[in-house]
């Protein structure tokens, strides 16, 4: 009896989520930081990490799959990426597909979905468009399956020329090593039925927030119920996207949209995705969240009570899972002329870092900490401190499903780091910026929140898994950045016919 025989599929990871506002290029030093494998790195790297790339690889040897990897690279939510760094991905990854085109059965890519370079607003979209150029001009008709976020900001490109993208459904994104198994998953089914699949795409006016797409609450909420029960209805769709957007990407693609993978009739399928975009609208009032001033937020701190527990001041316009330098005095600054006490941060200032580990443990220091990056994020603060404790910066995740695996994997590395605790404040000071998405980064360096009063997290959705088990209350407090939720007051030029605000 003859065996079927075994199915050969190229491997590749372009991962970067893109704030075309910061004035900062991200190179290749960059992604360097993160990391780029190539050939069999890709494998030894991630297998075990809880990335969505070790989610492919495990789908993949369950089921005896060959894979020949190209190339991985990523690099944390920054501006603009260069022209180099999509050069150079691009290099090995079609001499790779040159040569093996004509022995493999699917190609699978992890890619983010909001990527901008300097020559490409729609990075993902152009990849896409050139792999299947290539594979047409060899008569080769083979699926391209990729796995994305759910802030991408999908074009029609990306649709048009893949076979079928799978998303993220929750936000945290503890799901993400799971939608990349379900994306391999319909690879699996690509390659069985791949003249009888379509994909359709559905943009819309809106661009949202980070602050309003979290996928507990409304709209989000209510639009991935619906889809997930028009999944369960309709056997031939392969999947419904529920597109959140990236808002600080000005590109003509920015915002929410929808699209669907699917067997069946393209009218039907069109016809869920308007299905979806009237849940949606039916919660527009949820879409463009009102934050706190800092007064407002600690007024109804003294005058509410709470059970123990710190109360979170969540920071968003200094988003890092949203790009920004997370080096923001905003709110540090007030609470420390206020003489607040009890107060944990985190600030990303590696030249404050640098002269704590040259002074050492148990030494008095004096400091002009953070807001060093641009003019977007406050002023230097000065503190007067003595350093507790000193690290290389590395941890472990406590939870391997954290938003952050979806990022970097479970082994994270802030570069070299400090504590430093006066009266006030307690405070960790990285030399990498990491978001705040697991508690293993504050535990790691002795700081234990859950004992803090106020802990400032520079988050919008993303820190939630983590800390919200730990908080009494939470509050969106507005201050400088540029992951504003006040998205009016950033400049966009390319969003013609966009809905920013409710206002």
């Amino acid at each position: 009896m003859n065996l079927p025989a075994q199915k050969k599929i190229l491997l590749a990871g372009l991962f970067h989520e893109t704030h075309t506002f910061l004035s900062q290029k991200t190179g290749m030093d960059q992604f360097r930081e993160t990391g780029i494998n190539i050939g069999q790195d890709i494998i030894s790297r991630n297998q075990g990490n809880g990335s969505p790339m070790d989610g492919f690889l495990s789908y993949a040897e369950e089921n005896d799959w060959q894979i020949i990897p190209t190339i991985q690279m990523a690099a944390s939510p920054s501006g603009t990426v260069t022209d180099e760094v999509y050069n150079y991905f691009t290099n090995h990854f079609f001499k790779i597909l040159e040569r093996e085109c004509h022995s493999i059965d699917g190609v699978y890519l992890v890619l983010h979905g909001a990527m901008v370079c300097e020559s490409y607003d729609d990075v993902e979209g152009t990849l896409l468009r050139e792999i299947r150029k290539r594979l047409t001009a060899k008569g080769i008709d083979i699926p391209v399956v990729a796995v994305i976020d759910l802030h991408a900001n999908v074009s029609y490109d990306m649709v048009e020329f893949s076979t079928c993208m799978y998303s993220y459904r929750k936000n945290p994104h503890s799901d993400a090593r799971e939608a990349a198994v379900e994306a391999a998953k319909r690879l699996d089914v690509s390659m069985a039925q791949r003249v009888c699949i379509s994909q359709h795409h559905l943009p819309t006016q809106y661009v949202v927030p980070p602050t309003g797409l979290s996928t507990a609450a409304d709209p989000m909420k209510s639009v991935l119920k619906h889809a997930r029960m028009l999944e369960t209805k309709d056997p031939d769709l392969l999947c419904i996207n529920v597109m959140g957007g990236y808002a600080y990407a000005d590109i003509t693609d920015c915002g929410f949209s929808l699209n669907c993978c699917t067997r069946g009739d393209e009218a039907v399928a069109k016809g869920y995705l308007d299905e979806l975009l009237e849940v949606f609208e039916q919660h527009l009032a949820d879409v463009y969240p009102i934050e706190s001033s800092l007064d407002e937020a600690l007024e109804h701190i003294d005058r509410e009570k709470r059970p123990n527990g710190p109360v979170l001041l969540i920071e968003p316009a200094d988003n890092i899972g949203g790009g920004t330098p997370g080096d923001g005095t905003g709110i540090l600054g007030p609470l420390l002329i206020m003489r607040r006490k009890n107060i944990i941060a985190v600030i990303n200032d590696p030249e404050s870092a640098m002269r704590c580990n040259k002074a050492g443990v148990g030494s008095k220091i004096e400091l002009m900490v953070g807001a060093k990056t641009d003019l977007h994020h406050g002023q230097p603060v000065p503190i007067k401190a003595e350093i507790l404790h000193l690290s290389d910066g590395k941890f472990e995740l406590e939870n391997k499903q954290s938003h952050l695996a979806s990022m970097m994997g479970s082994h994270i590395e802030m570069g070299p780091c400090a504590v430093i605790v006066n009266e006030q404040a307690t405070i960790l000071l990285t030399s990498l910026k990491i978001p705040p998405m697991d508690l293993g980064q504050l535990h790691s360096q002795g700081i234990y929140p859950k004992n803090g009063d106020l802990v400032i997290v520079k988050a919008a959705v993303s820190h939630k898994d983590a800390y919200d088990p730990i908080a009494a209350a939470s509050y969106y407090v507005d201050s400088a950045g540029l992951c504003t939720s006040n998205l009016l007051s950033l400049p966009y030029k390319k969003l013609k016919g966009k809905q920013i605000s409710a206002r």
